[in-house]
């Protein structure tokens, strides 16, 4: 079972960036001959599309023996525009937690790709039983950092709290209980980052344990996630994070 479902949010329409470029005049019939620079505004950060972003995904292999990538999908091949139609202060620890976003947080583009470990239990807890990789890609470093801080301060105000479990097919369901054991500073190649660790309980069976661990970086335009689900906390690998923030960055290269 997967504890967090995806929620496929894509925005509806996609739109186009436009860099418009000023130029500005000065001087009178008695200023000096040489011509006035032309001034520009800075161009905007090259950005790609979902399917793009989705390409720089690493394979399922690279997060354990047997994995295998699953339920890959990405915000298509358009740009989405900039509204954002979710905002992470206003969202409850449930629906901020319990659901993994590709889009709708004013990212111009984004994908996510699950890695699912085929025979799990046999070395329980021991294990790492499900993983995800999502990227967005924002407009500007301004919006990422602003996505990034708000991540940050959401995982720190959801101490404790109850989602449903999806996974669970009897009637009325079960609940997750999710406690949070610590967000932590950290840097992937010098690029901000923060490490969050939480406890998972069910409700219907008591005893049995499982670890959240989240791994998000703040990398020029893009907000990168590692999760996984682990009975022993597995911190997501860093240097698995390294390889696909440079696979990622690869992509803007050749898009020049």
């Amino acid at each position: 079972m997967k504890f967090k479902p995806i929620a496929a949010i894509v925005a509806a329409a996609g739109l186009s960036l436009v860099t418009a470029l000023s130029l500005t005049t000065a001087g009178s019939a008695a200023a000096a001959p040489l011509a006035q620079p032309k001034q520009h505004k800075p161009a905007p950060p090259p950005q790609v599309t979902g399917n793009r972003l989705q390409s720089a995904l690493l394979p399922g292999s690279a997060f354990g023996d047997g994995f295998t990538a699953s339920d890959l999908h990405s915000t298509g091949r358009r740009l989405l525009s900039t509204r954002a139609f979710l905002n992470v202060p206003r969202m409850s620890c449930s629906n901020f937690e319990a659901f993994f976003y590709y889009a709708g947080f004013g990212n111009t583009a984004g994908t996510i790709g699950f890695e699912t470990n085929p025979n799990p239990f046999p070395a329980y807890p021991n294990t790492v039983l499900y993983g995800a990789q999502n990227v967005l890609q924002f407009a500007s470093t301004k919006t990422a950092t602003s996505f990034f801080g708000q991540e940050r301060a959401k995982y720190s105000a959801c101490q404790s709290f109850s989602e449903p479990n999806p996974g669970d097919t009897n009637p009325g369901g079960g609940r997750l209980e999710v406690t949070t054991m610590s967000v932590a500073k950290t840097t992937i190649s010098r690029d901000q980052a923060f490490v969050v660790t939480q406890l998972v309980d069910l409700s219907e069976i008591p005893g049995l344990t499982f670890y959240n661990n989240t791994l998000v970086v703040l990398a020029g335009t893009n907000v990168y996630e590692f999760w996984n689900l682990s009975g022993t906390n597995d911190e997501p690998s860093p240097a698995l994070m390294a390889k696909l923030i440079s696979r990622t960055q690869a992509l803007y290269l050749h898009h020049r």
